[in-house]
């Protein structure tokens, strides 16, 4: 209701406003009804249904698909699962810059793994996506049929290459590359095994027998609710006397590390590595085979956990021996040093070693 006192309505007319006495009136049911008559009256006016056109996808189309992938999330992944299920033929094309924290090589690996049957290329770019350099680098390799994208350059690139653009939209699979790079692990949940993998931090136990290095790597799997790579040396019913079954663990060990690593969270706990199996086959036998030997020199781990053989030996007595555990235990202190690779040192009871271990793999993590 309108009082006498209140002004009049306003109402704003192209270039100024006016007046007017009441508000207009809403049209009536009947009155929208007729104008979507109309409406549907002017749009199948001399349609047919050719003009559908034939029906989208097929073994022989060729889709595209485009991105940084920095890194492969599972975004991504959907995004090229729909186009797989649009085209017989998909071509990934990654976006490469100088100053990418992920070597393109990487990524390309990545995304080989995950779909095998994808086309992988690279196109190096600017700061800015452009379309121009996408269009020459992409023709160069195929006359795609569609672009798969969410995104709104994705409608410029498919009408420069002669193709039918397909918005894909990830609002179900809410990640983005920026995320995860800024906090990889609050966004587990979304990385695939091979990402998990690079982002997993590996901490190694490393020392002499008997000084709780698998009490230790398990009781720190739990602390921080992860995996851990056993010593591989503790399945074989035979192993001093025989060289082929050092060699055979040392290999496996580095193979279930590269392995849990991609069911990690986090930080994998390694009960040894390769550095420990090569000075365990000098120690044995005088020598290590050369494979050995060269892995060794490769960083496998961004901390190594040195156990001090100060707890009492656990084993049967025959096989105490004090001396060499002393002389492993520089050994992989010395090794450790020449290499350059971080260490901290545990000592003292298993509670305060636990604590110890702690600090040090909180302080890797940035706790």
């Amino acid at each position: 209701m309108t009082l006498a006192t209140d002004p009049p309505p306003l109402a704003w007319y192209g270039g100024s406003f006016a007046y007017y006495d009441e508000e207009p009136e809403p049209p009536t049911d009947a009155e929208r009804d007729a104008a979507a008559e109309q409406a549907r009256a002017r749009r199948t006016a001399g349609f047919t249904p050719e003009q559908f056109g034939d029906e989208p996808g097929g073994a022989e189309r060729a889709g595209l698909v485009l991105g940084r992938f920095l890194p492969v999330h599972d975004g991504h992944r959907y995004l090229i699962e729909f186009a797989r299920a649009w085209a017989g033929r998909v071509f990934v094309f990654v976006r490469v810059q100088q100053d990418d924290p992920i070597p393109w090589e990487v990524r390309r690996d990545w995304l080989r793994e995950l779909f095998p049957d994808v086309s992988v290329h690279a196109v190096e770019d600017g700061p800015r996506i452009d379309e121009g350099r996408w269009a020459e680098r992409i023709l160069a390799e195929v006359h795609p049929d569609y672009v798969f994208s969410g995104e709104g350059w994705g409608y410029v690139l498919a009408r420069r290459l002669g193709a039918r653009y397909v918005c894909v939209d990830r609002e179900h699979v809410p990640v983005t590359g920026t995320q995860v790079r800024a906090d990889p692990w609050a966004y587990e949940r979304y990385l695939p095994p091979p990402v998990r993998a690079w982002y997993t931090r590996r901490v190694c136990l490393i020392g002499a027998e008997s000084t709780g290095k698998t009490t230790l790597a398990r009781r720190l799997a739990e602390h921080y609710g992860t995996t851990w790579a056993p010593e591989r040396l503790r399945s074989y019913s035979v192993c001093a006397d025989d060289p082929a079954d050092v060699a055979d663990a040392a290999f496996g060990q580095r193979a279930a590390e590269d392995l849990l690593a991609r069911r990690a969270s986090r930080v994998l706990l390694c009960d040894t590595d390769v550095l420990s199996m090569r000075l365990w086959c000098e120690r044995l036998f005088g020598a290590a085979p050369q494979w050995l030997v060269d892995a060794a020199e490769r960083p496998a781990a961004d901390l190594h956990l040195l156990m001090a053989p100060d707890l009492p030996f656990a084993g049967a007595d025959e096989l105490n021996r004090p001396g060499e555990r002393r002389e492993f235990h520089a050994a992989c202190e010395r090794e450790l040093k020449r290499l350059g690779r971080p260490f901290v040192t545990i000592e003292g009871s298993f509670d305060e070693r636990f604590e110890r271990a702690v600090a040090a793999v909180d302080e890797l993590l940035g706790r």
